[in-house]
């Protein structure tokens, strides 16, 4: 198995061998990201990132990253794990892990340099000059906004 992982510095690495989830994430546990359907592609995060700040950095090369890559514009926390995926190897079309495909690594490695390259307001490669404002419009969101609480209500019958 080959996977990549975005750590919160902006850092892109790939690993081969099987993804070890805690120490790629931690031990909240994980949750898959939405991505593009067409991509043969799944992205992990913490399942609770935002709620530890101090342990889980706001990612936000990733958070971009992500958005470039299909993902809903929200802030992401910690690091994030990529891996390869084939939604119709199950009955049910269940996603099934696989191992990230040389060509699906040079791909988001490729939007990767895009991502950093808009965010230090340098032109990414061949995309338009919107793309990268809006690659900094998500990054500032990233930063700024409020981390999502959770509301408990008692109600009597």
């Amino acid at each position: 198995m080959s996977y990549a992982l975005l750590a919160t510095d902006g850092e892109l690495r790939r690993h081969d061998g099987a993804v070890d989830w805690q120490a790629a994430l931690g031990p909240e546990g994980h949750v898959r990201v939405s991505l593009l359907p067409n991509l043969a592609l799944a992205a992990y995060v913490n399942d609770c990132g935002l709620r530890y700040p101090d342990r889980y950095p706001r990612n936000e090369v990733g958070s971009c990253l992500l958005v470039a890559l299909g993902a809903n514009p929200q802030p992401y926390a910690g690091s994030i794990v990529f891996v390869g995926w084939n939604a119709a190897n199950t009955a049910r079309g269940l996603i099934e892990l696989e191992s990230l495909r040389p060509a699906l690594v040079d791909m988001v490695e490729e939007i990767h340099g895009d991502v950093r390259r808009a965010l230090a307001g340098d032109p990414p490669r061949e995309l338009s000059p919107s793309w990268g404002e809006q690659m900094r419009e998500v990054a500032e969101h990233v930063r700024t906004a409020s981390t999502p609480g959770i509301t408990f209500r008692t109600v009597t019958l």
